[in-house]
């Protein structure tokens, strides 16, 4: 299993719809039979009290997204009836909002972790897994952000452990800009 963490995750959250840190996943399976890969996985916020968040289920997180969207508009078309003068102004937000939502939205259906039953044949699995930092606990982030990641199976737990940002001597893959 790798696990791969942005170096500035942490600045890209606050930036991000709905505050969500992600993170990278592939599962590599070298055996001879078959190994069912559960998508359950869970992030420890150490240094907030030790919060502990389940991964945001792709499907339902679109569902919630979509739904925000949808309600976004409906208060947008009251609002304008109630202040027309303002219409060029409140639908243009609420576009850009509805573009950034569906973009956000295609990104989670087409590259999010799935559960995948691994064999020989189909050796690996990938994707993003994304939790939520809207906590009551969590709070702002400090300078520097130490995290858990579990990822259960059947019997067994693996824990990756990881700061956020990376300390000097840390290994930090960037493609350069060009």
């Amino acid at each position: 299993m790798t696990v791969i963490v942005d170096s500035q995750e942490l600045s890209k959250t606050n930036r991000r719809l709905y505050h969500v840190v992600g993170v990278y996943i592939t599962v590599s399976y070298t055996g001879r039979g078959k190994f069912e890969f559960p998508g359950g996985a869970r992030l420890e916020f150490v240094r907030h009290h030790n919060v502990i968040e389940g991964y945001l289920d792709p499907d339902q997180f679109s569902t919630k997204m979509q739904n925000d969207v949808d309600t976004l508009i409906f208060d947008t078309e009251r609002e304008i009836k109630k202040n027309p003068e303002k219409r060029d102004e409140k639908m243009a937000r609420a576009r850009e909002y509805e573009k950034e939502v569906s973009q956000f939205i295609e990104f989670l259906s087409t590259q999010s972790l799935q559960e995948a039953i691994l064999t020989p044949g189909n050796p690996e699995v990938h994707g993003w897994v994304f939790f939520s930092t809207r906590n009551k606990w969590i709070g702002p982030w400090k300078d520097r952000e130490d995290f858990i990641l579990r990822v259960g199976m059947k019997d067994t737990i693996w824990e990756f452990p990881f700061s956020l940002p990376p300390a000097e001597g840390d290994l930090i893959l960037r493609k350069r800009e060009e």
